[in-house]
């Protein structure tokens, strides 16, 4: 565990992504669960009127947990994830009623479909180019009828800049994961490195890297994707948005 900072720089790729939810992610994240998912979609839900008569599309879906509790509310779900591995989990967790799909949220096969837009979990800004973000962007707006609505939760990096833990140690499934974090401020992201091992032997190592946009700035890429900004919270809690919320959950419509 003796990488040096440019070490870990280098260990990140344009296309961690490809990597990051892979076989490692279920270890990385194991205490991300269905039941830890419930009171984020029950939230999400109620925060766009979610109903029986709506068509919904969970974007970036991971391992189906949110789309579990959706399913309560009758709506027609479809998750869509890149990663093959985090959908064959999510089909093991959600009902054969709710559809599942191979995309990448740059290039989505569909437009037009759906009433509601769901985007948990920080999943947004994985792109190390701000066009390929304005594109996920574009494509989520793409895929909404018009007066769509729209809910994302992304983090809060007025929050992270003052609260970053640049190492931490972890037990998960009997596993030990190191996580090395810091902000690249030249080029506005937040960065993570993981080496997961199991009894002092390095079982592997994967990286996540996201870009900080202020709520100004996501609120204008929104709005030049197609998608206008009605109500910002700070958590699951309805709290208020300012430096110190837990997040930045952003709602709203896709004009007529």
């Amino acid at each position: 565990m003796n990488d040096t900072r440019s070490d870990i720089k280098h260990s990140l790729g344009s296309d961690w992504f490809l990597v990051a939810f892979g076989g490692l992610y279920p270890i990385v994240y194991a205490h991300r669960t269905v039941e830890d998912a419930i009171p984020e979609a029950v939230f999400a839900a109620k925060a766009v009127a979610l109903t029986s008569i709506d068509k919904a599309l969970d974007l970036c879906c991971g391992t189906g947990r949110h789309l579990v509790t959706l399913e309560r509310y009758g709506a027609s779900l479809t998750g869509v994830d890149y990663s093959p591995q985090l959908l064959a989990m999510a089909r093991r967790q959600v009902s054969s009623a709710t559809d599942l799909v191979r995309a990448d949220m740059r290039a989505l096969p569909m437009c037009g479909c759906f009433d509601v837009v769901f985007s948990f979990f920080t999943s947004f800004g994985y792109f190390m180019d701000d066009k390929d973000n304005i594109a996920a962007a574009t494509n989520m707006a793409c895929t909404l009828k018009p007066s769509g609505r729209f809910f994302m939760d992304y983090l809060n990096p007025l929050s992270l800049e003052q609260h970053l833990q640049p190492e931490t140690v972890r037990e998960s499934c009997g596993y030990t994961i190191l996580e090395k974090r810091w902000i690249d401020h030249e080029h506005r992201r937040v960065n993570k490195t993981i080496s997961v091992s199991c009894d002092g032997m390095l079982t592997g190592r994967t990286s996540e890297s996201v870009r900080l946009y202020t709520l100004e700035e996501l609120t204008a890429l929104l709005q030049d994707a197609g998608l206008q900004v009605s109500n910002v919270w700070g958590d699951y809690s309805g709290g208020a948005y300012d430096k110190d919320a837990e997040r930045m959950i952003l709602t709203g419509r896709k004009p007529v």
